[in-house]
């Protein structure tokens, strides 16, 4: 009898397991889709600013402004995430790409990007730009079950 309760229990252990990774999974799925559809669409280019240094993400999930972006070694940089409403956000994932249209480079560094720092706050370090000339930054931001991405066009010496 024991034995069969260990087996049971050891199998709703396994579902409740691969539930957690099928949702983790799809989570990853949404975010590749958010980062592909807008680097690599024909049409994508950087969002429009909704006020100086504030950008509004793709389908007006979020709002995003930085701390001026440098082309020094590798830099920091600070994100600020809002809701569309100007709530900030606190529980983000977040990915930053970069890429150089002129050469067609998507920058091989994974920049680590910090935990929530407090009012919206999103602290980015090891993305460093090897060439002159205008990069798009694509930051795609997950909160809860939305999904959004946003293009910034960002200018190097």
């Amino acid at each position: 009898m024991q034995d069969s309760f260990d087996f049971a229990g050891q199998v709703f252990i396994l579902l409740l397991l691969k539930g957690n990774l099928m949702t983790f999974m799809l989570k990853k799925l949404l975010i590749l889709s958010a980062l592909l559809s807008t680097l690599f669409s024909p049409a994508a280019s950087s969002q429009d600013q909704v006020a100086p240094g504030v950008w509004l993400s793709r389908n007006g999930n979020f709002r995003l402004s930085t701390t001026d972006i440098e082309s020094s070694t590798p830099n920091e940089w600070t994100l600020y995430v809002r809701t569309s409403k100007r709530a900030p956000v606190a529980d983000a994932i977040i990915e930053v790409h970069a890429y150089h249209p002129a050469t067609n480079k998507i920058l091989p560094r994974i920049p680590i990007i910090s935990a929530h720092m407090g009012r919206g706050q999103y602290d980015v370090y090891n993305l460093y730009f090897d060439e002159s000339g205008q990069w798009d930054i694509n930051v795609v931001v997950s909160s809860g079950s939305t999904v959004d991405a946003i293009l910034l066009p960002v200018q190097i010496p």
